[in-house]
């Protein structure tokens, strides 16, 4: 383990600590973030100093790329990394993402977004290419152990349709462009590759910040 590896793990571990702790409820930086509308996808600790945003689609390639390494950041950083996904279905080149967002939608209702999320990225390929992807997306759901009649409720009510709307609308209003768009603390990255090569010193640069803030 390197120089930097050690210092991050001692140091930045107290800052770390100091920040979780003490800080999170005051210093958290919410620039990236809504509280507009109620979004029930996401994961890691609330009120983490950390936020990161995925506008994302189901059906591109991208953002199934996108999957592991927004992972990796955040099992590194577990203890201050909250992520949140908003819809941003781009149905003009993807004609079943909305579909597999409507899907996604009602199992986040039902509290199993994340294993419905997985299973669509993990099978894309297949149901992304396939004439009838709904035939996939209602097996994925009876593998996810989602109730039928509350699925089959939550896909016809307007509302559903409504919040992937309000996602893609909020996101579009903060300039994104196309999916993967990745925001740590409202800093853009786009695309797998930036998340790779940026991600790790975004998280450490905002760290930075809020431990500063505590030495005021």
């Amino acid at each position: 383990m390197g120089a930097r590896k050690r210092y991050f793990f001692t140091a930045g571990g107290l800052i770390l600590l100091l920040i979780f702790l003490v800080m999170v409820a005051r210093y958290a930086h919410r620039a990236n973030s809504s509280s507009s509308f109620e979004n029930t996808k996401v994961k890691g600790p609330k009120g983490a100093p950390i936020q990161m945003v995925i506008y994302s689609d189901f059906q591109c390639p991208a953002c199934r790329g996108a999957v592991e390494p927004v992972e990796e950041l955040r099992n590194e950083f577990s203890d201050v990394i909250q992520v949140e996904f908003r819809h941003y279905p781009l149905e003009q080149t993807h004609p079943w993402a909305l579909t597999a967002a409507g899907f996604a939608e009602c199992a986040a209702k039902q509290g199993k977004f994340w294993e419905f999320h997985d299973q669509l990225y993990k099978e894309q390929e297949t149901w992304a290419h396939a004439p009838e992807p709904i035939v996939f997306f209602a097996r994925y759901a009876q593998e996810s152990g989602l109730d039928p009649l509350t699925l089959e409720r939550c896909l016809e009510d307007p509302k559903t349709l409504g919040q992937i709307r309000l996602e893609r609308s909020i996101g579009a209003k903060q300039g994104v462009q196309s999916t993967p768009t990745i925001f740590l603390n409202g800093r853009p990255l786009v695309g797998p590759l930036q998340l790779k090569a940026q991600g790790k010193n975004i998280v450490l640069e905002e760290l930075k910040k809020l431990a500063s803030k505590l030495r005021q």
